[in-house]
């Protein structure tokens, strides 16, 4: 059950739960900026507005965080930041849908790949991560407790035979609004968190100037969990 949502203006979440549990805590001892897709690689200070997007996203009282952004907000880092984090903290499956798959293709190689490398308490969880073979494809990186999926979100066949605790969805305004007949992604995606103990779906987008597609109506919110 769901209760009631709340519009996101900036940095106005402040979350009640353990220290020790906020991503943006855990970014700070634990998150690196990779040399590929960053200016200057090194460590990660979260700037004021995106901590409470990532205490939102960390809460387990939430179910839902939609953020409408802008460019060069720094959203795909607090994503990557947030997989590893629900990764090696939580220890949950995950799936994050990009819109096409070579943008899935690219988000692996440029920014999640990197950041497993770089982020040295991934390498207990990730042995394999770095290594391509018939087990253990670009699309599927397996941890000691589970798996993340990365998949393209415009074919319906990237949603199924998939079950995770968190779904994220990048660029969602570039997504079709209808996937081959099955349904609105976000309907989709929400489907393969059913049963979880704490589901969890994050989406993020840049509406363009031009109207930025059927997703540009959508509020940016957070929704709690029933208690």
């Amino acid at each position: 059950k769901q209760k009631t949502a709340y519009v996101i203006y900036q940095c106005d979440w402040s979350s009640d739960v353990c220290s020790s549990d906020l991503m943006s805590e855990w970014s700070r001892k634990h998150f690196y900026l990779s040399r590929e897709s960053s200016q200057t690689d090194g460590g990660w200070e979260p700037w004021a507005y995106q901590v409470g997007i990532m205490d939102a996203i960390a809460d387990d009282d939430i179910r839902e965080v939609s953020v409408k952004k802008s460019a060069r907000y720094g959203y795909t880092k607090i994503l990557v930041c947030g997989l590893l984090y629900f990764a090696e903290h939580k220890k949950r499956n995950q799936a994050v849908w990009q819109p096409t798959g070579a943008d899935a293709e690219e988000f692996c190689k440029v920014e999640l790949e990197p950041a497993i490398r770089d982020v040295p308490c991934m390498a207990p969880i990730f042995p394999n991560a770095l290594r391509k073979s018939k087990t253990n494809p670009l699309q599927l990186k397996k941890f000691t407790t589970g798996a993340l999926h990365i998949k393209s979100g415009t074919a319906s066949g990237e949603y199924r035979r998939i079950t995770v605790a968190v779904g994220w969805l990048d660029e969602l305004s570039k997504f079709p609004y209808d996937v081959e007949g099955e349904g609105r992604p976000f309907n989709l995606a929400e489907k393969r968190i059913e049963g979880a103990v704490f589901p969890k779906i994050v989406t993020g987008s840049t509406p363009s100037a031009r109207g930025g597609g059927w997703w540009v109506n959508m509020p940016s919110r957070i929704l709690l969990r029933g208690r």
